[in-house]
């Protein structure tokens, strides 16, 4: 995990991307504190320190431009300048799409950032492509005077990477945050040119994405079965090495018509993988513990078997008020 609580924005410039590419002149020093805390927040926002990528090519990874120049950084900072001229123009020539907005790059080199306990330097590139309107409020000689500021709003999602140096006998580590999917293409292939570091986490992360998306859709499924049938799943990626669709679904749903099967099979089959441990952690998190009703009513199921369930919790219809109830067991209040 990548902490940059005390990290130091030790140099940064800003570029304008558009159809004529605009260079920032000077690379600037450490800001003052507010500056350097707002360019902070820009540089690491909402970026997914769970999926680690790493650079790649073809034939040679010296080939690929956003490492080379990352690397020439890390290896020597007085080139900083030049070498985010480099990276405003490699995206510049990655950014040639009409649905591709103009906008600022941010390049900022951060130093004191903490990686496994290591202190590591971490380069961070970020794409602006909108502005906001805010107020700016001044009390002068007692007297409140407003303007308008048409500014970069640092806690906006925008296209982003995160470089870390790993040493000089080790690929650099990268995150990123894109601001929409179909961003996807040119900020991670064309420009960066990244792939999954670790391809089981990866797998093991869309499988169960979309094992549970299938049984919270599926509408033939009462509340109550969809709590188990995510608690099989989860179990079922716990207790096994390797994830195979068919096994998955014989394991889990025991009454699955050919229907549902060929769903589940459409959806998840790619992401057969070895299953990775990091990833069903990550996923225990999100997966759903909760019946909701409909009268802003919530009831929060934490039990170690879920297949008690069906014991703890019945679910009937009361024709005399034309509803249906939740009947809860338990044996004393907490």
């Amino acid at each position: 995990m990548l902490e940059v609580s005390e990290s130091k924005l030790t140099q940064y410039i800003l570029h304008y991307v558009s159809d004529t590419l605009i260079l920032g002149e000077e690379a600037f020093p450490q800001p003052e504190v507010l500056l350097e805390a707002a360019f902070t927040q820009l540089a690491f926002n909402k970026i997914d320190l769970d999926q680690q990528y790493e650079f790649f090519h073809e034939t040679d990874v010296n080939l690929n431009e956003i490492y080379t120049y990352a690397k020439k950084i890390f290896n020597d900072n007085t080139s900083f300048l030049e070498q985010s001229n480099n990276i405003a123009k490699h995206l510049h020539s990655a950014s040639q799409h009409p649905n591709i907005k103009n906008g600022e790059l941010f390049i900022g080199l951060f130093n004191n950032c903490i990686w496994n306990n290591e202190t590591k330097n971490a380069l961070s590139i970020v794409k602006i492509d909108e502005k906001e309107i805010f107020l700016d409020v001044k009390n002068d000689e007692n007297k409140m005077v407003v303007n308008g500021i048409d500014g970069i709003n640092v806690k906006k999602i925008n296209n982003v990477a995160v470089i870390v140096d790993m040493g000089p006998d080790e690929k650099p580590a990268v995150f990123i945050k894109t601001k929409r999917k179909e961003d996807v293409v040119y900020w991670q292939e064309r420009f960066l040119k990244i792939k999954v570091a670790d391809e089981d986490y990866h797998k093991t992360n869309l499988a169960l994405t979309e094992c549970k998306k299938y049984i919270l859709k599926e509408e033939s499924f009462t509340n109550t079965e969809k709590l188990g049938l995510l608690n099989k799943t989860l179990d079922y990626f716990r207790n096994e090495e390797e994830f195979h669709v068919d096994n998955y679904i014989d394991s889990v749903f025991k009454k699955a018509d050919s229907t549902q099967k060929d769903i589940i099979v459409n959806s998840v089959k790619p992401y057969e993988t070895v299953i990775s441990e990091f990833a069903i952690e990550k996923a225990e998190k999100t997966y759903k513990r909760k019946i909701k009703l409909d009268s802003n009513i919530e009831i929060q199921v934490n039990v170690q078997n879920i297949e008690q369930v069906d014991e703890l919790i019945e679910i009937g219809y009361d024709e005399a008020t034309n509803r249906k109830y939740y009947k809860i067991y338990f044996e004393e209040e907490a």
